[in-house]
C-alpha cells in the first residue's frame, strides 16, 4: 500500500515553495486502523436467543491489517455476550493504523458491537470510538487537500466506506465547524443533511488544488456557502 501518493508529493512540493522560510506542517496520521465495512452498515449475526447487548472492546490491529487480539473492555456481565462480541470482531477486516509520517504501525481502535433485532432478523453493527477530539482536531487543522483526498479514497477504495462523511475525520470536521460557527440547535437538522453534499463539494474543490489546506481554506468557505446566514451571525457574536 502506497503511504504517499505522487500528487501528494507534487502538492507538499508546491506548498513549500509557496512559503518559502516559513515551517510546513503537512500530516496525514496518525490514523487509527479503519473498518473495512464494503458497504455494509449492519451484519446478519447467527446467535442465541440471548437478547440485547452492547459490548465495548479493544481490537489489536497490526501493521499489515490482521486482527492480532480482541479484548471486552468492559464486561457486560453475560459472559455469553462477551464472547459473540470477540468471535464476531475477530472476523471483521481492518485497514491498519498509521503514524504521524503515514506509516503502518501495530495500533489499538475502541469500538462497540451492537447486537439486536432488526424485525425478526438478528443483525449486529460496529461503532467506532473515535481518537481524543484535541488529538484529531489539530490533525484535521493541519491537513492539506493531498492528505485530506488520500484518506477519503483509503476509505471509499480500501475499505469500501459507501458514505465517508461520518467516519472519524470528516465528522470530526464537521464538528469543528460547528463549534466554530456556533451553529445553534435550530439549525443542526439542516446541518447535518447538507453536510454530505457539502462534503462532496469539498473534495472537487480540493482535486482542483491540492496545495491549499484543506479545513481552513476549502471546507469551512463550502460550508459557508450551504449554511444559513443565521450561522454566520451566531459565529460573530
Amino acid at each position: 500500500m502506497k503511504t504517499v501518493t505522487f500528487h501528494r508529493l507534487v502538492a507538499l512540493l508546491g506548498y513549500v515553495s509557496c512559503l518559502a522560510a516559513a515551517p510546513a506542517i503537512a500530516q496525514m496520521g496518525p490514523i487509527q486502523p479503519v473498518l473495512v465495512t464494503d458497504g455494509k452498515i449492519e451484519y446478519s449475526h447467527d446467535r442465541p436467543d440471548i437478547g440485547d447487548f452492547s459490548v465495548p472492546v479493544e481490537v489489536h490491529v497490526d501493521s499489515k491489517g490482521a486482527i492480532s487480539g480482541v479484548v471486552v473492555s468492559e464486561s457486560t456481565g453475560n459472559a455469553q455476550a462477551d464472547a459473540l462480541a470477540v468471535a464476531f470482531m475477530r472476523q471483521r477486516k481492518f485497514l491498519p493504523g498509521l503514524d504521524a509520517k503515514g506509516k503502518a504501525i501495530d495500533s489499538v481502535v475502541r469500538v462497540t458491537v451492537n447486537m439486536y433485532k432488526r424485525g425478526t432478523r438478528k443483525v449486529a453493527r460496529v461503532t467506532v470510538k473515535p481518537p481524543p477530539m484535541a488529538q484529531e482536531t489539530l490533525r484535521v487543522q493541519t491537513l492539506m487537500c493531498a492528505d485530506f483526498l488520500w484518506e477519503i479514497e483509503r476509505m471509499d477504495k480500501e475499505a469500501g466506506i459507501d458514505d465517508t462523511s461520518l467516519e472519524v475525520m470528516p465528522y470530526t470536521s464537521a464538528r469543528m465547524y460547528m463549534q466554530q460557527k456556533h451553529v445553534p440547535d435550530s439549525l443542526e437538522e439542516k446541518f447535518w443533511d447538507e453536510w454530505p453534499g457539502a462534503l462532496k463539494k469539498a473534495v472537487d474543490r480540493c482535486e482542483r488544488d491540492q496545495t491549499r489546506m484543506f479545513f481552513s481554506e476549502v471546507l469551512v468557505p463550502t460550508l459557508d456557502g450551504v449554511m444559513p446566514e443565521q450561522t454566520a451571525t451566531a459565529s460573530a457574536r
